[in-house]
């Protein structure tokens, strides 16, 4: 009996719940609770509630396609990185702080009810470098498309810093000619006229948010990047008695003194600067993110060589001499070339006129015998076309030699300055390959660094003959022929029987 009363109580209890409770469950505007249920975010955040008749709209913040969190109210964010924004006021002024852009914001409408979480989503793009200042990127590219970005706070300290780059390869008055478009005409006295300058690489401005850390803030740091972009490697040299800019830069890829003096600033303020024992010069050529094409024309006066005398055998004559019927004369004709420069390095020349000063006279001598004269006939011709003088004698000290360049051809032939007889062709750890040539009458001239040499010792060559080509064998830091004369077995300065005043560096 009590058994039923037990069952029938209990049905009772059921009933009464099936009743009161069902329709509790699912009165309308109630929420279930969900607790101890997380969003795959970033920032650990709760779902609190389901509400099944209300969608609530959010913001979701991503950061590289990552949520962070569902925001509650983006007002507070915004306050929260404007107050941030204070601490980079004073070395970024007049912009804004924002979001970077890797972080990206989307909205969402959703039944569930989120923990509030927009305090720690500011901190956490503080606390994470994801915020950024609003300032000026550089877009560098090609025809390839986009190689690099940078971003600077003043847009007037990257022209200061541009400008700055680019008088490493032009003079100032070249730049501001050019900027207001005013024509340059080609020189009309011996000379360089610097005709054009370009960018080959495209540049577009814009805006971005970015890391203060990724912001140039100053000239300085704007031109280091121009000079060397992304590299960071340093190239030092330290002065020893004697050096001089010219030595120092011929010794580094050729700089010239305007160079050395542009990279070091701080120590260098003339390119006449008569260099201190131990100073400490940053020598790291270019290798810039921008191309800068210069075309220069040049007017110089070139020696027009003429052909080896004409021999004349004379019986009445003793055997061994020589009378000079018709002296030598050298022609002369104005040559204007066109010349192509890149980063300050000269890429290539061609010729755009010329005009005959003078007309070659070729000697005629009559000798007293029939075997054609070794003996040089002391007018010495360049030992190379175009001629360029990289490195004088003294240049740097210990340097007894001149260093002459074919302009246009680096690796070009290489002639014998006069006739006469090959004494030597042979090789040294310094001079690399090098030619000795006796002219005769205690005189010979020597030729170093050659690639490859054309002519044995014994062997006769005619003054203009190929005796081998340019090259840097040996101690070199670019290819050049190093000349010098040996007068009576003393070591002489080429530029003694050479016009070298005529020809400018290379």
């Amino acid at each position: 009996m009590k058994k039923n009363i037990l069952a029938i109580i209990i049905c009772l209890l059921l009933s009464l719940g099936v009743v009161f409770g069902i329709p509790r469950l699912f009165e309308k505007g109630k929420t279930v609770l969900a607790l101890e249920h997380k969003t795959n975010s970033l920032i650990n955040q709760k779902v609190l509630a389901y509400d099944s008749e209300n969608k609530i709209s959010y913001k979701k913040i991503y950061y590289n396609g990552q949520l962070i969190a569902y925001i509650n109210d983006i007002d507070v964010i915004y306050k929260g990185i404007e107050n941030e924004y204070k601490n980079y006021e004073e070395e970024f002024p007049n912009t804004s702080l924002g979001l970077s852009e890797d972080i990206y914001i989307t909205s969402e409408d959703s039944f569930n009810v989120f923990e509030n979480k927009d305090d720690e989503i500011v901190n956490y793009l503080i606390d994470n470098s994801l915020l950024g200042i609003k300032t000026n990127a550089i877009e560098f590219s090609t025809s390839q498309g986009v190689y690099d970005i940078i971003y600077v706070n003043n847009l007037d300290d990257f022209y200061t810093a541009r400008d700055q780059f680019l008088l490493n390869f032009v003079s100032e008055e070249t730049l501001s000619a050019l900027r207001n478009n005013e024509t340059i005409n080609e020189p009309t006295e011996f000379g360089t006229n610097e005709m054009n300058l370009e960018i080959e690489e495209k540049m577009n401005f814009s805006s971005a948010f970015v890391s203060p850390k990724e912001i140039f803030t100053n000239v300085n740091d704007i031109y280091a990047y121009l000079c060397y972009g992304r590299n960071e490697e340093r190239q030092y040299y330290t002065t020893v008695e004697g050096d001089t800019l010219r030595g120092v830069g011929y010794r580094f890829l050729n700089m010239s003194p305007r160079q050395i003096m542009m990279l070091n600033p701080d120590i260098i303020f003339s390119e006449d600067q008569v260099l201190s024992v131990g100073t400490t010069l940053n020598v790291t050529y270019f290798s810039s993110p921008i191309t800068v094409v210069v075309t220069k024309d040049r007017l110089i006066q070139e020696v027009i060589n003429p052909e080896n005398p004409e021999y004349k055998t004379d019986p009445s004559l003793p055997s061994g001499s020589r009378i000079v019927e018709v002296e030598e004369v050298n022609g002369l004709k104005n040559v204007l070339y066109e010349e192509k420069w890149i980063n300050g390095v000269l890429q290539s020349g061609e010729e755009k006129s010329s005009v005959l000063v003078r007309e070659p006279v070729r000697s005629i001598v009559r000798v007293g015998t029939q075997r054609v004269p070794s003996v040089g006939s002391g007018n010495y011709i360049w030992p190379v076309d175009n001629p360029g003088i990289t490195c004088g004698w003294g240049c740097y000290a210990g340097h007894t030699g001149t260093d002459i360049v074919n302009r246009y051809s680096p690796y070009g032939v290489i002639y014998a300055i006069d006739t006469g007889v090959v004494e030597t062709a042979s090789y040294h750890y310094i001079n690399g390959n090098y030619v000795v040539i006796d002219h005769g009458d205690g005189i010979k001239t020597y030729y170093g660094h050659m690639s490859a040499m054309y002519v044995v010792p014994g062997q006769v060559v005619q003054r203009g003959d190929v005796i081998g080509q340019i090259g840097m064998t040996g101690y070199a830091t670019g290819p050049h022929v190093h000349l010098h004369f040996i007068i009576d077995g003393q070591i002489t300065n080429a530029c003694n029987f050479l016009d070298c005043g005529s020809i400018s560096g290379g």
